[in-house]
């Protein structure tokens, strides 16, 4: 069973397909967040919410008490367009960065694609964490 990251908008934009593998970008996250700091913008980790109605439903079917749980938080596109353009700039110079280095700027590159349509309808955006 593996990790892997998703990009939820806000509200749907018709004829945009969200779907991405986001498996490679959920393993380089801790790389992708140390370069992320180095360039100065918000790591891929700091867009990471979560619905408060889905977490609630998590933590029961776990079996663990549900508290009080922050409302979801989300962010701009242009933002996150800037994290994943610097990290994308950065593996094409760098591509011994990580490894699986293609297939981390393949996930990278549809986040840019998904953000760049969010961007232009001015919606706001977060990831989920699917395990």
């Amino acid at each position: 069973m593996g990790v892997a990251y998703f990009i939820v908008l806000e509200k749907k934009i018709d004829a945009l397909d969200t779907l991405m593998d986001g498996k490679l970008l959920a393993r380089a996250s801790e790389v992708l967040d140390d370069l992320a700091t180095l360039h100065k913008v918000r790591p891929l980790t700091g867009f990471t919410s979560i619905d408060p109605a889905d977490a609630a439903a998590f933590l029961e079917g776990e079996g663990m008490e549900v508290v009080q749980l922050p409302p979801v938080q989300q962010f701009s596109a242009e933002e996150g367009l800037t994290t994943v353009k610097a990290l994308i700039t950065h593996l094409e110079l760098q591509p011994s960065a990580l490894r699986n280095c293609e297939g981390v700027l393949d996930d990278l590159r549809n986040c840019q694609r998904i953000l760049t349509a969010a961007a232009t309808h001015v919606i706001k955006w977060h990831f989920e964490v699917a395990v």
